[in-house]
């Protein structure tokens, strides 16, 4: 989700490499790590309906990583040189991130258990606790036991007010968790709305989406289930199209209103290309998914610092 979502940054350093050959990409992910730590943290607090409970430990495994990250980068560009070992270097700290990430449940389980004893007990009365929950639905002054509990039958929890048949809820509850037989396709995205406002966008927009919908499988569909890393792969294709697009109209706006490109890098760009990150992160933070919403923003300025390595290793590789 991080590197998918960080594409826009990727992108951005080739081109400040490659095209502008500038500071414009370093600028860039810099004033992005900022905004995705500031203004995303904002607006999922703000735009999210429910309150999300943060885990410790993956907190602190990508605030580790984002700290290791961070330094490596300010040690090799300390002398303004970068060469084709130090790129390889910031490479292979994220191989080593991917693959810390891979045990991570493990890891995790390891350092709760000899470093912090606390989070552990923590985490189990957190976990017995919500075993004990009731159900979403029903009052507390229902009287049952645990046996009586485990045998609550289908209809009883469409009967309650959150799964009422006509709730806009209890249809995505019932899909989700395999309640419903008849499952509900998605909207089509060429429903014009009933708002005028919105009517303008939709219109202005229409020649977009029927690019989108022509190139980029609909892994929603039955038909296209199985093609979803094809999927995945076509968004961050006209995710970095465009990018290349933004990079350039910013460019032209800084080069004929005389403002550097670092400048427009860490303000305009930094904005723009988190705008994926901000999508993504908003709406996981509305299903109460915060470690995943905060993973996301920490774990794409990782993603960000670590991958300059990338575009500078293929420089310095040809120039070597």
């Amino acid at each position: 989700m991080a590197a998918g979502s960080s594409v826009p940054e990727l992108v951005t350093a080739f081109l400040g490499v490659f095209v502008t050959k500038g500071d414009i990409g370093v600028s860039t992910i810099v004033g992005s790590a900022v905004y995705n730590l500031l203004g995303i943290c904002a607006a999922c607090g703000l735009l999210s309906s429910v309150v999300s409970r943060l885990s410790c430990w993956p907190l602190f495994r990508d605030c580790i990583a984002y700290a290791i990250s961070v330094t490596a980068v300010i040690a090799m560009i300390s002398d303004n040189q970068v060469y084709w070992y130090d790129a390889a270097c910031l490479l292979l700290v994220y191989g080593v991130y991917i693959v810390v990430l891979c045990f991570d449940v493990r890891i995790s389980e390891y350092v709760l258990r000899r470093f912090s004893p606390c989070c552990v007990c923590l985490g189990k009365s957190e976990e017995e606790l919500s075993e004990r929950r009731p159900l979403s639905g029903w009052s507390h002054d229902q009287d049952h036991d645990d046996v009586t509990s485990l045998r609550v039958s289908r209809r009883s929890r469409t009967d309650s007010g959150i799964f009422h048949e006509d709730s806009s809820y209890s249809h995505l509850s019932l899909s989700l968790h395999g309640l419903s037989d008849t499952p509900r396709e998605p909207h089509s995205v060429f429903r014009m709305p009933d708002s005028d406002v919105k009517r303008i966008f939709w219109v202005l927009s229409v020649p977009v989406m029927v690019l989108l919908y022509v190139t980029v499988p609909d892994c929603r569909k039955r038909f296209w289930k199985k093609f979803y890393m094809l999927t995945f792969f076509m968004a961050a294709v006209w995710i970095a199209a465009f990018t290349y697009v933004l990079v350039w109209m910013v460019t032209i706006v800084g080069e004929t209103l005389e403002i550097p490109d670092t400048v427009m890098g860490l303000t305009l760009l930094a904005a723009g290309t988190s705008i994926p990150d901000t999508i993504a992160s908003v709406m996981v933070a509305r299903e109460g998914k915060g470690d995943m919403a905060m993973s996301n923003i920490v774990g794409s300025n990782v993603f960000d610092m670590l991958c300059l390595g990338l575009p500078w290793f293929i420089k310095t590789a040809q120039d070597h």
